[in-house]
């Protein structure tokens, strides 16, 4: 032990609830966030077509200066993109199907995956761990039009050796998702200590 360690205290690690349930690797995240960057991005995450001087008001700082930070969120990635939630059953897209898909043995996944990005069809596609190798969901019109797709379509897509189809029956709009975790990690609550 050297001297300048004598007699002092071991600076501790705040850890806020976010960082405790999200994980670790939240505090060695690529960009720091400051309280203020926190409010503002919930605020976004609430309603992203408010006006800057709105923000600015909510979260208490000029609007030159939620200029700079949302310039800086998008810089850095952050803020990829702002965007509308659009009602796709009062659009005639109200089925949703998420197929679970099995590869054969040595496929290349990226040429399955170029073939359902493909798909206009394609809401979302995620590689998971498990007996499947991909989970695709889609959206579909009608009974034929999910028929065509399921039985047709992504059968016959390169190296997909087996399907297993599940309806959605109703989805739960978690769309407050990100004002949930910004509100955990403005907690200040301390947190218990590992042993």
């Amino acid at each position: 032990m050297n001297a300048k360690n004598i007699g002092s205290t071991p600076k501790k690690t705040k850890r806020t609830p976010f960082s405790s349930y999200v994980g670790a690797q939240f505090d060695d995240s690529e960009v720091e966030l400051d309280t203020k960057d926190v409010a503002l991005l919930r605020e976004l995450a609430s309603d992203s077509r408010q006006s800057q001087r709105a923000l600015s008001r909510k979260v208490g700082m000029s609007p030159p200066a939620v200029a700079e930070r949302l310039a800086r969120f998008e810089r850095t990635g952050v803020v990829k993109q702002y965007s509308v939630a659009i009602d796709w059953s009062k659009l005639g897209l109200g089925v949703v199907a998420v197929v679970n898909l099995t590869l054969r043995p040595g496929q290349d996944r990226q040429t399955v995956l170029d073939a359902l990005t493909e798909m206009v069809e394609l809401e979302q596609l995620t590689v998971v761990t498990g007996r499947f190798d991909l989970m695709a969901r889609f959206r579909v019109c009608d009974q034929g039009h999910l028929r065509e797709l399921i039985l047709d379509r992504v059968p016959s897509l390169p190296g997909v050796l087996r399907t297993e189809t599940l309806l959605g029956l109703g989805t739960l709009d978690t769309s407050d998702f990100a004002s949930r975790m910004f509100e955990t990690f403005l907690d200040e609550r301390p947190v218990a200590a590992a042993n």
